[in-house]
């Protein structure tokens, strides 16, 4: 493991002075402390599962998406726990979550995952609320197991029923997070790259806080990560596509007017492939991480909704 930190510190560091800048590269990694776990940690089909689990009410999971973790939410668990029980939840190879070699990344090994958590939990149906990926992996969940899934919210949402360009997709993310594999020889190298990266998924650059850049890339940071998302790109190209006539659960498909990952369109045509949705809603002035960057209109567009499955009723 050390040789390999050290080589990719070199080609980062290039030809000129490799040698010395990866000495520094190598002191900047040990300087670096990796986040301390808010909620809970358990065991859960043979992986350390992180997640939180705050509020009372009916049962909410949040589900976050490629290269995120329970941090996504941030904004919008507060309001969300005034009147649901909020379970939000680290996949394995993410957030504080379990990066143990062959423990099972892919999408079937998540939601299954994510019902034995409700079972650990002594919760029979629940909604979902899942962002990108973690969109697919509810998308996944609801059409295996339909009686468990009470509704869902789908958030910059690719389609699990998606065929060639999602898998195109996915074997770029894996060129992708080779280079991230050099570069996280270096915490200073991986925050610029975050930066860069982060300010492309918002409709204002100016969101990304260095609060931001570090609640996203630190995760990131710790060890195993990039070979577990290996893992998971394997996985996932051997898994079947979802039939979405296959969900019934009512669903609520919400993107961001400016997002770049799932523009609306995309968005617009998951609503129009799940049986059970209703029309698209487009927030305006949001990229990918609406959630986050317009908590108070994601939280319009997704309450009514949420309330009206659940019986929920807004605390005065």
């Amino acid at each position: 493991m050390r040789a390999r930190r050290l080589l990719g510190g070199a080609v980062l560091a290039g030809a000129a002075g490799g040698g010395a800048l990866a000495g520094l590269a190598a002191a900047d990694r040990r300087r670096w402390r990796p986040p301390a776990p808010r909620g809970f940690v358990r065991e859960v089909e043979g992986a350390q599962l992180h997640y939180l689990d705050e509020g009372s009410g009916p049962p909410l999971v949040l589900v976050h998406g490629f290269a995120g973790s329970t941090f996504s939410w941030r904004a919008a668990v507060p309001e969300l726990t005034k009147e649901f029980r909020v379970i939000a939840v680290d996949l394995p190879g993410f957030g504080l979550s379990d990066r143990r070699r062959g423990i099972g990344y892919g999408h079937e090994r998540h939601a299954a995952r994510l019902l034995a958590l409700l079972d650990l939990l002594g919760i029979e149906r629940a909604a979902f609320a899942g962002h990108s990926m973690g969109g697919a992996v509810v998308q996944r969940l609801a059409a295996r197991a339909p009686g468990r899934a009470e509704r869902l919210v789908l958030v910059g949402s690719v389609s699990a029923g998606e065929g060639l360009e999602f898998r195109r997709r996915r074997r770029a993310g894996r060129v992708a997070f080779g280079l991230i594999g050099l570069a996280a020889t270096s915490p200073t190298v991986m925050y610029a790259l975050g930066r860069r990266g982060l300010r492309q998924m918002v409709a204002d650059p100016g969101f990304v806080t260095d609060e931001v850049v570090r609640g996203y890339i630190d995760p990131l940071l710790i060890p195993g990560t990039v070979r577990a998302v290996g893992e998971m790109a394997r996985e996932q190209e051997r898994e079947p596509l979802v039939d979405l006539a296959a969900v019934a659960a009512p669903a609520l498909v919400v993107t961001g007017e400016r997002d770049v990952v799932v523009p609306p369109a995309r968005a617009e045509a998951l609503a129009a492939s799940l049986p059970g949705a209703q029309d698209a809603i487009v927030i305006e002035r949001a990229g990918h991480l609406l959630a986050e960057e317009r908590p108070d209109a994601f939280l319009r567009a997704v309450l009514p909704f949420l309330r009206a499955g659940a019986g929920a009723q807004p605390r005065r």
